[in-house]
């Protein structure tokens, strides 16, 4: 499922940073902060990680989602492998994220990544090494 950013909002009920997980095309998979005491301020940090608007793909378990760049295909980026291989179906190019979803009364917010996609990262790094070859 691909949605667009816009009828999603960030959400940090415990006044910390989101935590993210930041998936580059050559393998390389760290946690990040995404900042911002507002849903534009928590955008424009988005924006800048994967540099430019952003599309949704929602991921099994539906309790996350993997942010892209929504014109990656268009900029020619490069595939990227370990984001791929989490949706099992859509080929991902450019830097991913992937964050937490969680139903309110007023729509899913983003919220902290799942821990297991944590894990996913050491166990990869560990099968692959960093960039996955």
């Amino acid at each position: 499922m691909i949605c667009r950013s816009s009828i999603f909002r960030c959400w940090d009920w415990r006044n910390e940073l989101m935590k993210a997980l930041k998936i580059d095309t050559d393998g390389t998979m760290q946690p990040v902060g995404i900042t911002g005491e507002t849903i534009e301020d928590q955008n424009d940090c988005i924006y800048s990680l994967l540099g430019g608007y952003f599309e949704c793909i929602r991921l099994y378990g539906k309790d996350a989602v993997m942010l892209v760049d929504e014109d990656g295909r268009l900029k020619q980026l490069p595939k990227n492998k370990p984001a791929t291989i989490l949706t099992s179906r859509t080929k991902i190019v450019g830097t991913a994220l992937i964050v937490g979803l969680m139903p309110t009364n007023d729509g899913d917010v983003f919220t902290d990544c799942p821990a297991r996609f944590f894990r996913f990262a050491n166990n990869y790094n560990l099968i692959y090494g960093k960039g996955g070859s």
